[in-house]
């Protein structure tokens, strides 16, 4: 009975994503229809008056895909607006288009920074690139704008994926279906409804609650371990987004500080509401990490209880802190340490300047990381008490585990968990 509840319920869960993906995916601004008594012949003369103002300007086609076929050495050269840049000279066959199999000779600039300090790897024969193509006065004008890296790190997610097998084996299957019903619920739900316009802290909250509840009835079935993994992970992550929320609005954090923040700001024509965003990047960050505290938690409680089924919920909690407290400390460093990685060059760059350590500090964007990694450690610091308390009270009777296939334990009658 209890399996059949459990798939049902992992059924509903896995619709409504569904249906949350489907929605977001297909709910766009309709495209603008021609009013009503518009003829097709009105619509060929616009587009007839317009070839005139068009064709003045150069045809740019981006990112058409081409191969190396000729590497010369780097080398420095004058640019000509000062200073200092390295090249390299490059013969390049397009792959696509109207121009397939057309060869082009140009030049690679390998310069990120206008003072020459940074300096990109040299293209070697054989890699494949992305070129811009100009057309001006009947010329053709080729720029190497990247080189094509998506095939790469599909072999790395491969890599990935056959390791995780490898090693979990029928569990690691079930963290892969995990780990992509977390990616689309990030990129189809979360990123896709905030851009939409709905409140960040409501959205995230939701696909939060999808992503903790779905991977457990995944990864350890519908069970009360998994509830109270679930319930201790999804506490922890609303207590470290509340506690972001209050110290944000006292130290008059506004959420766009930051760098990535600006150039948002400046990209998007979405109004959003970037203390809200503050909230959302807090608790979507700490959610792997509270996710894997609690899981632990519950799971060496549930271990404790099958070998000690007499254990009353005062023993368990008081067994749950003692293994969370061994937990906490590793937890926390990968999560400070996340952040440190993270915001490393913003750190370098502060530092570098002539400014003193509090008033570094006192800077939003640094503090804002701060807060982050701060509130993200206090989530999972709390999530080992959250969890711990709602698997003993779950578990508070002294009714004994199922042993093997044995339906009667030491005269009692046997709880299936």
């Amino acid at each position: 009975m209890k399996k059949t509840v459990s798939k049902i319920l992992l059924s509903v869960f896995i619709f409504i994503l569904i249906i949350q993906v489907i929605k977001v995916c297909y709910a766009e601004e309709a495209p603008a229809q021609p009013a009503e008594g518009t003829t097709e012949a009105t619509q060929e003369q616009t587009q007839q008056a317009q070839p005139e103002t068009i064709a003045e300007k150069p045809k740019v086609k981006e990112h058409i895909k081409a191969k190396i076929i000729e590497a010369g050495k780097k080398y420095e050269r004058d640019r000509t607006s000062g200073g200092k840049e390295v090249v390299q000279n490059v013969k390049v066959k397009i792959l696509e288009g109207e121009e397939k199999d057309e060869k082009f000779d140009t030049i690679y600039v390998l310069t990120y920074d206008l003072e020459n300090k940074i300096v990109g790897y040299e293209l070697n024969e054989g890699n494949i690139v992305y070129v811009s193509i100009q057309e001006e006065n009947g010329e053709a004008k080729i720029t190497v704008q990247d080189v094509v890296r998506q095939n790469y790190l599909i072999g790395l997610i491969i890599f990935f994926f056959a390791s995780i097998i490898l090693v979990g084996r029928k569990k690691g299957i079930k963290a892969i279906i995990g780990l992509i019903i977390t990616v689309l619920a990030v990129f189809f739900v979360l990123l896709a409804a905030i851009f939409k316009g709905y409140n960040a802290i409501l959205v995230s909250i939701g696909t939060c609650f999808i992503i903790t509840v779905l991977t457990f009835a995944i990864i350890a079935g519908w069970n009360k371990k998994s509830i109270s993994a679930a319930l201790g992970t999804i506490g922890g992550i609303v207590l470290a987004g509340a506690i972001a929320t209050i110290f944000g609005y006292i130290a008059k954090l506004s959420g766009g500080g930051k760098e990535e923040a600006i150039l948002l700001s400046v990209a998007s024509n979405v109004k959003f509401n970037y203390r809200d965003l503050l909230f959302a990047e807090i608790i979507v960050s700490a959610l792997g990490a509270c996710m894997d505290v609690g899981m632990s938690i519950a799971s060496s409680l549930s271990e404790l209880k099958i070998k000690k089924p007499t254990m009353t919920a005062k023993e368990l909690f008081k067994s749950g802190m003692n293994i969370g407290g061994d937990m906490i400390g590793t937890m926390t460093n990968t999560l400070i340490l996340s952040f440190i990685g993270s915001s490393l060059l913003l750190v370098l760059l502060y530092m570098s300047s002539s400014i003193t350590v509090i008033e570094v500090i006192n800077i939003e964007a640094i503090v804002t990381e701060s807060v982050c990694a701060l509130s993200g450690s206090i989530g999972i610091v709390y999530t080992v008490p959250i969890t711990a308390a709602i698997f003993a009270f779950i578990n508070r009777d002294k009714s004994v585990y199922k042993v093997k296939s044995e339906n009667i334990v030491e005269g009692k009658r046997s709880l299936k968990i």
